[in-house]
């Protein structure tokens, strides 16, 4: 009977092990089922979802990326999710506003900015941001080719004074320019040293190996960061972040003194706009920063709840960019001016702005300038006008094919016009696909061609595709946008389009600009000039004569005036999105692009 009840007793407790093993084991295969980083199933009352701004599988997270696809990390806009930029660029006021420093000052001669952190900028694992920081993370732009190698040419030295301010010695000769000194403080990302050096002392001394960096292991990131987010989740159909409950800005007395209202940020890979364009209309996305046609038709348009744009009514964005045919010059059927002019003037700019942009963009003008007040009085239009061509299309088109003609360049039997042997076919129009604005931008563009005795095709990669060919020059005509909204606009427009100073070597990537390699000594030395340039007088006889040149050569053709960024609300799940004159002060920067960050602390969930 002993014996029995012993084995009974071993029974039971084995039986009991198991059970409770089994128990447990069921209980973490339940939390792994709920576990979004696993599932990929985020609670929708939690995430705010973005669209326009990844179309491929996330492959890095690295803030010094050359080529990397990315999400939430963008060197022009500066996005501040992940990781911060010590000053950012407030579109509303023109001007920078703090970050991780809480200011930047120049001397009386605009030679030495001075950089005081913020006491409390921290890291994710709660160690300070320092002054070795910062001027690390410049360093690294001088030894690796990177996104900033071009912008940080600008600077001579970084040096720290204690572990709270930093001096950033602008450089001199011809390379002094405090517009790109500015323009730094606003988009380099800066990286925790300690993490910076181990990362070094695994890449080596490969110039290039910085740029190629991912960042990531998995879905883990590899360094440390110090934004209000990290990246959480990515796989083919979409990339997460999840907000960082312990982030320094969100403590008493720091940036905010909050958190951010959505736990998770996302964006879904739609293969196009109208699969992006479709989830949005459903609710699935809650700003879009992709181009919907006719948005004022939307259900409930500008009502709360509803569909809304910062701008209540037309033209509902702020124009901030010109989107642009770039011409690879190095091609010799586009060496000659006479053709890219030919090509920029026979343009149906009207179809482009009311077709393609949905008339979201004021008629399109001959010159570089954006239709706001102060661009247009840094020029005299008066003065341009005999570079420009006739505003009637048919009589454009008459004169485009007048200066062909007189450049030599004959319609042959086939209708296709030739110089010297020099044929002009087989030119290709590129542009991401699935981009529907910019395709059937380039579609007018390829028409156009057609009726002047130029073949050009369409050609739309993914893009991924486009940004390689973009920067390695392995194009004919390309579409881009240079120079987005900053502190150095309109400057930064010229600078991208018509500099080559400092470019990469031909052959090697060009993160930079000027990706079709135009160049002019005369405009060189004009944009050299802008920076400095304090008095009214000069800076608009400047602009005025880089336009000409502009008009002449046509590097570049623009397309049309292009929002900044469209930021489109679906205010089903969140509302409380900036808009104008809401008393908030936060611009239409996607929420996360530079002070629009700020708009992540307003939002409430729709009740």
């Amino acid at each position: 009977m002993k014996k029995l009840l012993l084995i009974v007793l071993v029974l039971v407790l084995a039986m009991s092990m198991i059970f409770a093993g089994g128990q447990q084991g069921g209980g973490a295969a339940s939390a792994a089922a709920g576990d979004p980083s696993v599932t990929g199933v985020f609670p929708r009352n939690e995430s705010l979802y973005f669209n326009g701004i990844l179309w491929d599988k996330v492959n890095s997270m690295n803030p010094y990326s050359v080529g990397g696809v990315t999400i939430f990390i963008d060197g022009v806009n500066a996005r501040q999710a992940v990781f911060e930029t010590l000053m950012v660029y407030d579109i509303l006021s023109g001007t920078l506003k703090p970050q991780l420093a809480d200011s930047a000052t120049w001397d009386s001669g605009l030679q030495n900015m001075t950089v005081k952190l913020s006491p409390n900028a921290a890291w994710w694992d709660g160690s300070k941001v320092t002054a070795d920081d910062v001027k690390n993370s410049f360093d690294l732009q001088k030894k690796y080719v990177t996104g900033y190698t071009g912008t940080v040419s600008y600077v001579e030295s970084v040096t720290t004074q204690g572990t709270d301010t930093i001096v950033i010695k602008a450089a001199s000769g011809s390379n002094y320019n405090p517009l790109q000194v500015e323009s730094l403080v606003s988009q380099l990302y800066i990286t925790k040293k300690a993490d910076m050096d181990a990362l070094v002392a695994q890449i080596g001394a490969d110039e290039t190996a910085l740029g190629k960096w991912a960042n990531l292991t998995g879905n883990k990131m590899d360094v440390q960061g110090s934004g209000p987010y990290q990246f959480y989740f990515g796989d083919e159909t979409k990339a997460m972040c999840v907000r960082v409950d312990s982030y320094w800005g969100a403590k008493a007395g720091s940036r905010y003194g909050k958190l951010a209202a959505p736990k998770y940020l996302g964006h879904a890979i739609y293969k196009d706009n109208a699969a992006g364009d479709a989830a949005f209309r459903a609710g699935e996305v809650d700003i879009s920063q992709q181009f919907i046609s006719s948005i004022w038709t939307f259900p409930k348009f500008g009502q709360k709840g509803g569909i809304n744009t910062f701008i209540p009514q037309a033209p509902y964005y702020l124009p901030g960019v010109i989107p642009a045919i770039i011409f690879n010059v190095q091609d010799e059927r586009l060496a000659d001016p006479a053709v890219r002019r030919a090509i920029a003037m026979s343009l149906d700019y009207n179809t482009i702005g009311q077709n393609a942009m949905s008339g979201y963009t004021a008629p399109y003008e001959a010159n570089y300038m954006l239709p706001v007040p102060a661009e247009q009085a840094l020029i005299d239009k008066a003065s341009l006008a005999q570079y420009g061509w006739p505003q009637d299309r048919a009589a454009a088109i008459a004169q485009a094919k007048k200066e062909l003609d007189a450049a030599g360049w004959a319609v042959g039997a086939d209708g296709i016009r030739a110089k010297g042997g020099v044929k002009l076919s087989g030119l290709q129009a590129e542009c991401p696909q699935g981009w529907s604005d910019w395709n059937a931008s380039l579609e007018v563009v390829a028409a156009t061609g057609k009726e002047l005795g130029i073949d050009i095709q369409t050609y739309f990669p993914n893009a991924t595709v486009w940004t390689q060919d973009l920067q390695n020059g392995s194009f004919t005509i390309i579409m881009n946008s240079y120079g987005g909204i900053g502190i150095s606009s309109p400057y930064s427009r010229f600078y991208g389009t018509m500099n080559d100073v400092g470019l990469p070597p031909k052959g090697t990537p060009n993160p930079i600009g000027n990706y079709g390699r135009w160049h002019s000594d005369r405009a060189n030395e004009l944009i050299t000039q802008i920076p400095t340039a304090t008095d009214a007088a000069k800076l608009k006889a400047i602009y005025t004569e880089l336009n000409k040149i502009y008009l002449q050569e046509m590097p570049a053709a623009g397309l049309m005036y292009r929002p900044g960024v469209f930021h489109t609300v679906n205010e089903t799940v969140w509302t409380g999105f900036p808009q104008m004159n809401d008393g908030s002060g936060v611009g239409p920067q996607l929420d996360i692009d530079g002070y629009g960050i700020k708009g992540l602390y307003n939002l409430t969930l729709l009740k």
